[in-house]
């Protein structure tokens, strides 16, 4: 597999942690950082294992119209969308890097362990946009709508519709906990 990581991103002082955390070998992977900037910050915060983009829009809210410029640049592999306020689980890549299912989905927990989303239901509002990785290809021109928080469930859901309209396209759900929500954000620390 090839994963296209993206993460929208206005919090840079993450970067680095993040970085530490993409434990796949460095010819399976691309990551996209897609600053809501004006201009970059310090070089010093920017890891120089990601490209680094910038992209404004003011109709756009948590990133969505920064996930769709970082999808315009993707031409093949796999999609999946990281954030600036959490990490990759340890044990991602190693329970997907043999797939080549169109759309994977996967359990995410809480920082303590304790389970959030089981990732086997593919709805708005029961999945993540860190709980799924999607194929280029099953994505295609669908984009997020960039001013609509749940956009993740609404891309997901379009996305997740086009498998059972088209056999060409596979589905697998892993039952693990595979994402951990918002895990570099000191307030859910207590979920």
């Amino acid at each position: 597999m090839f994963l296209n990581i993206i993460t929208p991103c206005s919090r840079p002082e993450n970067l680095k942690i993040i970085s530490e955390s993409i434990n796949i070998p460095k010819e399976n992977y691309r990551w996209i950082v897609v600053f809501d900037f004006d201009e970059l910050p310090d070089k010093k915060l920017i890891p120089s294992n990601c490209e680094a983009y910038l992209h404004k829009n003011l109709e756009s809210v948590v990133g969505h119209s920064q996930r769709n410029f970082a999808l315009d640049l993707i031409d093949n592999g796999h999609v999946y969308m990281n954030d600036d306020d959490t990490i990759i689980h340890p044990d991602l890549w190693e329970n997907i890097k043999n797939l080549n299912q169109d759309f994977i989905s996967f359990s995410q927990g809480f920082q303590n362990g304790d389970l959030r989303l089981s990732g086997d239901t593919i709805k708005v509002n029961h999945i993540d946009s860190h709980n799924f990785i999607v194929s280029n290809k099953l994505i295609d021109t669908d984009r997020w709508i960039i001013n609509l928080y749940e956009a993740d469930g609404h891309f997901a859901t379009t996305l997740f519709e086009k498998i059972s309209e088209n056999s060409d396209f596979e589905y697998i759900f892993i039952p693990k906990i595979l994402s951990l929500y918002n895990f570099l954000r000191k307030d859910q620390e207590l979920n």
